[in-house]
């Protein structure tokens, strides 16, 4: 390759009639400092076209990593739906289950409530019953007594009302 200081440096040989040499070292001093700027606007553009180079591979790079991260960011994004979906069935099914406890729970407490009922309404009949049987005993008794009794002077007078009266308004209340 050819350098300034080679064209700089070039002599010719001398003929009778040859060039002027004084102008030929002018010429060559413009070509040697043309080619001089030339090669240094060169080395300059390599630099900044490596320079570019290097950053068009950082840039390149960037991009991969950024798609990679994109695609898992997209993944986990889904991960994370799938999940949540997975989380929610699990709570309704729970919910649900729990609901269908509850309500198994409060049937039989709802049952074992109206057998109390039912109980307790039989008691009370067999109460009534018992207590009305009692009641017509004494009557029928106090009836017997009230009519084998003898009259004696020490004896109350006679009301006006049957001393069973009151003994059947009971009966018949219960």
């Amino acid at each position: 390759m050819l350098t300034p200081i080679d064209i700089q440096n070039q002599t010719f040989n001398r003929t009778l009639r040859g060039y002027d040499p004084e102008e030929v070292r002018n010429f060559l001093r413009q070509v040697a400092h043309a080619m001089s700027e030339l090669l240094e606007e060169r080395h300059t553009l390599r630099q900044k076209n490596e320079q570019l180079q290097r950053e068009l591979n950082h840039y390149k790079e960037m991009e991969a990593l950024l798609q990679r991260t994109l695609l898992q960011a997209e993944e986990a994004s889904r991960q994370t739906i799938q999940n949540a979906e997975k989380n929610a069935t699990l709570i309704l099914q729970e919910a649900r289950q729990k609901a269908e406890e509850m309500l198994a729970s409060a049937r039989r407490q709802r049952e074992q409530i109206e057998e109390a009922i039912e109980i307790l309404q039989q008691r009370r009949q067999g109460i009534l019953l018992e207590l009305k049987t009692f009641l017509t005993l004494q009557l029928e008794r106090l009836e017997q007594l009230n009519h084998h009794a003898p009259n004696t002077a020490s004896a109350p007078p006679p009301t006006t009302e049957k001393p069973s009266s009151w003994a059947s308004r009971i009966a018949d209340k219960l």
